[in-house]
This record gives C-alpha cells, sequence and structure tokens, in this order.
C-alpha cells in the first residue's frame, strides 16, 4: 500500500508523495514539448525549410548540425559553472529557464513564417536589393541559429534542473518517464502532425512554439528549488577581465579533469557514445543495400524496437534506482558485445536482422536511461552542472572525431563493420567504466569529490 505520508528529501526540499508527484508532471510536461521541438519538429522541419529556400545541402548540415554542435562545446561548460554559483530568490537553474523560454518561442515561431516574412521585406525594402529567396535563407540562417543558442540554454537547464529539485532515489525512475514521454513526442508529432508540417508549416510551428511556452510555465513558476551553500569565492573583480577568465578556465580544467576519476569516467562515456557512431549513419543502409530489406521493413523493426523499449524502460527505472545506474550501465555494455559478435557472423537476412535490431534498440534505450542517475550517483551535488558539461565537452569532442572516422571506415571494410566498429569501443569504454566502479567502491559507494 502506498504511504502518501513518507517524506522524499533533496538537499533542503522535502516531499510528501502528493507534492513529489506534481513536481514529477511539471517537468515531464516541459519534457514533453521540449523533446516535440528539440528531437522532432526542428530535425524533421528545418531542413525542409532551408530546402524549400534553395539552401544546398552544406548549408543545412551546417545550420541543422555544425554549428549546434560548436555552440553547445562552448555554451555547456560556461553555463555549468555559471548556473552552479547562481543564488538567487528563484534558485540556481530556474532563472536560466525563465530569461531563454521566451525566446526560444519567439525564434520558433519566426523561423516558420520565414517565407512570409521574407516576402513582406522584399516588398518592402527600396530596389528590391535581394530576392525573396535571398532574404528566406539569410532570416532562417539567422532565427535558427539565434534558436539553437536559446534552446540549448534550456535543454542543458531542464536536464540540469532534475537532480536538484528531485530525491535521488527515485531519479532512475522519473528519467525512464522521460525517455517514454520523448518517445511518444515522437509518436505525436508523426502521426498527427507531420501530415500538415508542409502546407501548414507557419502554423505548426506557431503552435508547438505556444505549447512549449505553456508547458515551461509551471517548471518555471511551480517547481521550486531548495537552498544552496554559498558558492566558493571568484577571484578579485579589480583583476582585468582576461586574467579572470583565464583563472576561471585554469579552475575548471582543474576541478573537472584533475582527477583520473573523473577523466576516465568522461572518456568511458564518450568511448561508448563514439560505439553507437557507425550505427547510427549506416544502419538503415547495412538493412537496405546489404540484406536487400525495404525501407518500409527496415522502419517496421525499428518502429517495433522503439515500441518494446517503453515498456523495458518503465521496467528499467525501478532498476536502476535498486540496483544502482553504474551496474546497469556497465551490464547493458557487456550484453551489447555479445549482439555485436553475434551481429556480425549471423546477421544475414530479415529474420537475424529482426532479432539483433529489437534487442540492440532495447539494450540501447536502458543504457541511455542510466547516463543521468549515474552522474547524479557519481559527481558532487553542488557543481553538477559543471561536471556534466565536461563530461558532454569530451562526448563532442570524440564525436566530432568518430563521425568522420566511421565513415572511412565503412568505405573501407563495408557496412558489416559497423559490428566490429561498436564492438572495439564498447570494449575501450567498459574497461574504462570497470576503473570507475572499482573506484567507486573503494570510496564507500559515495560521490567522488575532486
Amino acid at each position: 500500500m502506498v504511504d502518501l505520508r513518507q517524506e522524499y528529501t533533496v538537499g533542503t526540499l522535502h516531499y510528501r508523495l502528493p507534492k513529489l508527484l506534481a513536481v514529477c508532471i511539471y517537468l515531464l510536461w516541459g519534457g514533453f514539448f521540449y523533446s516535440m521541438l528539440s528531437y522532432v519538429l526542428i530535425p524533421t522541419l528545418l531542413p525542409l525549410a532551408l530546402n524549400r529556400f534553395g539552401a544546398g545541402g552544406a548549408l543545412i548540415g551546417l545550420i541543422c548540425g555544425s554549428i549546434p554542435a560548436a555552440m553547445n562545446m562552448v555554451m555547456s561548460p560556461v553555463l555549468g559553472a555559471s548556473s552552479d554559483r547562481m543564488r538567487s530568490r528563484w534558485g540556481r537553474r530556474i532563472p536560466y529557464l525563465m530569461f531563454s523560454v521566451p525566446f526560444v518561442t519567439i525564434f520558433m515561431v519566426m523561423v516558420g513564417w520565414t517565407p512570409e516574412i521574407a516576402g513582406w521585406l522584399h516588398r518592402t525594402l527600396p530596389g528590391g536589393l535581394i530576392s525573396p529567396g535571398g532574404l528566406g535563407i539569410m532570416l532562417i540562417c539567422v532565427g535558427s541559429v539565434l534558436f539553437q543558442f536559446f534552446n540549448l540554454i534550456v535543454g542543458n537547464i531542464y536536464y540540469w534542473l532534475m537532480p536538484d529539485v528531485l530525491p535521488h532515489c527515485v531519479i532512475g525512475r522519473f528519467f525512464s518517464l522521460v525517455n517514454v514521454v520523448i518517445a511518444l513526442a515522437g509518436f505525436v508529432f508523426n502521426y498527427f502532425l507531420l501530415r500538415y508540417a508542409r502546407d501548414y508549416a507557419p502554423w505548426v510551428f506557431t503552435l508547438v512554439g505556444i505549447l512549449f511556452l505553456a508547458s515551461f510555465l509551471p517548471v518555471c513558476l511551480l517547481v521550486k528549488e531548495g537552498e544552496y551553500p554559498p558558492p566558493p569565492p571568484m577571484s578579485d573583480r579589480k583583476t582585468a577581465w582576461y586574467v579572470r577568465l583565464a583563472q576561471s578556465i585554469a579552475r575548471y580544467c582543474s576541478e573537472c579533469f584533475g582527477k583520473a576519476f573523473f577523466v576516465v569516467f568522461f572518456t568511458g562515456t564518450a568511448l561508448n557514445q563514439v560505439s553507437t557512431a557507425c550505427r547510427n549513419m549506416f544502419n538503415p543502409l547495412f538493412a537496405t543495400r546489404e540484406l536487400g530489406l525495404t525501407e518500409e521493413q527496415f522502419g517496421r523493426i525499428m518502429g517495433i524496437g522503439s515500441l518494446c523499449s517503453i515498456g523495458a524502460m518503465l521496467l528499467a527505472g525501478y532498476l536502476i534506482d535498486k540496483w544502482h545506474p553504474l551496474r546497469v550501465y556497465i551490464l547493458t555494455g557487456f550484453i551489447i558485445i555479445f549482439l555485436n559478435i553475434f551481429g556480425y557472423f549471423f546477421v544475414v537476412d530479415y529474420s537475424t536482422f529482426l532479432v539483433v535490431g529489437i534487442l540492440v534498440v532495447i539494450i540501447y534505450s536502458l543504457q541511455n536511461l542510466t547516463g543521468l542517475p549515474m552522474m547524479v550517483a557519481l559527481m558532487p551535488e553542488e557543481r553538477f552542472g559543471q561536471f556534466a558539461s565536461a563530461n558532454s565537452l569530451v562526448n563532442c569532442l570524440l564525436m566530432i572525431l568518430a563521425n568522420y572516422l566511421g565513415g572511412v571506415a565503412i568505405d573501407l571494410w563495408g557496412y558489416r563493420f559497423m559490428f566490429v566498429w561498436d564492438f572495439i569501443f564498447t570494449m575501450l569504454a567498459m574497461g574504462a567504466m570497470g576503473y570507475v566502479y572499482l573506484a567507486w567502491r573503494r570510496n564507500g559507494y559515495r560521490p567522488l569529490q575532486p
């Protein structure tokens, strides 16, 4: 029987079960529309919008992929360190959401209405110096970059807010619900909205933008952060700004990378991310060109895997909380190693690809669940944003290399080499995480301090 009087605590926050459920609902509601906007709407519609104005593949890749990745590499460390130090009546994370959420909505709506805005400017500006197509590309590039800038703030802060306001004993189960919400956001968009995306793009952008704004208002206004101890003192304000900047960078690097435990942890998670590079890029081509599957068959297999993973994720959230996310992370890594060995030798037709494809989707979904809970368990709480940003920085750096080198490897050895690539880098990642596990045990199962 559920005890409604049981008290849950995180920092200075204390919850009874009804209040805890309300906070979870606010965060999940915001996460639903953030997922629809960031993982579904923009990757699907922004390339179409750019292509409508005649943008080439290089420009689309630059706007949709390269620039956001480069911005995240710079912004994530700055946001992590600065939000950890923020002290205000609203907390240390909420002020960043209150500032950035309205701008995300504004620039998202602007991107949706770019054709109409470009046409109006073309008629208004004297002399017609720039064609409607040129104006459109200019506006959509500016609007997209500004949108991505503020959206990166929301995305980082949203995930760093979770361990500040949710008891760590339920973080695994909550994060499993976050992943279910991401899957549902994709389903709702693809099933209900995608059919209107091309003909009614301005209204689709506007609708999702307004819903996004409305969904994050409860997060900003109703989710309360606790009290935090004062941050460490900063450098003397009388010192030149560039000296303070250099000191801040040196302190960030010293704290995040000055201990072998964190360097190995960041490297292990990055290597595990690298292991997915070839599969993410070439799995459809392996299925269609080497095995002879149709695109419909491939899509059906991936869809079945996604549906199966939703049920598995709900069960795994409880396991993560009870058994520890680091253990689950390592266990799923070894299952992936076995699946790659089996896949390389035995995936030869539709039936074998069906089995391995579905299992890989499920296991990687379970492993992805452990990411945030694992960082919460292993990183210092008062500087969680800073250390999470360092982990993201290492992941981004290695993925930049992996995406290129993975393509080179496939050109040399064929699509089936994706199993070998995944096997090699997962083995390296699990070796690193084995070191992390032993160090964590020696520390008495407590978060490591820098």
